[in-house]
C-alpha cells in the first residue's frame, strides 16, 4: 500500500483499523482500553474509524502496549557520517528557499506568489 497516493482520511482510517486489529489480537476489550486511556468508548470507536486526535492515539497505543510503533517519529533524524563530514561543523538552523531580487519579481494582481523558484538560467558562455 502506497501512502503517497492515499488521501489523509484514507491513511487515518487505515491507522485506526490497524490499531483496532492490534487491540483484538491482544484480546483487550474496548471498555478496558477506553477506561485506561481516559477516553470514552465512543471516542475510541471514532479513533478506530480514523477520526481521532493524536493525543488519544498515543494514549490508546500506550494502553495496548504498542507505543513503540511511534518511535520512528519521536527519535531524532540523524545525518549519515558522510553528510556530517561534508557539513564539517555547520549546524543547520532551518530550512530555506531561494529568494529573488525584488527587481526581478513581478506580481500579477490576484495571482499567488510561487514558493518554488523558477528554473535556473543556463550559462551559455564558454
Amino acid at each position: 500500500m502506497r501512502m503517497t497516493t492515499m488521501s489523509e482520511q484514507a491513511i487515518a482510517q487505515t491507522i485506526g483499523s490497524r490499531v483496532e486489529a492490534l487491540r483484538v489480537k491482544k484480546n483487550i476489550n474496548q471498555e478496558t482500553v477506553a477506561e485506561e486511556a481516559g477516553i470514552s468508548r465512543t471516542t475510541l470507536r471514532q479513533l478506530m474509524a480514523g477520526k481521532g486526535t493524536l493525543l488519544n492515539l498515543i494514549a490508546v497505543l500506550r494502553v495496548i502496549g504498542e507505543l513503540d510503533r511511534l518511535s520512528s517519529l519521536v527519535e531524532e533524524v540523524r545525518s549519515s557520517p558522510i553528510q556530517m563530514a561534508k557539513m564539517a561543523g555547520k549546524k543547520r538552523q532551518r530550512a530555506y528557499t531561494t529568494r529573488k531580487d525584488s527587481s526581478e519579481t513581478t506580481s500579477i494582481p490576484g495571482q499567488k506568489k510561487r514558493l518554488v523558484p523558477d528554473a535556473v538560467k543556463k550559462d551559455t558562455r564558454w
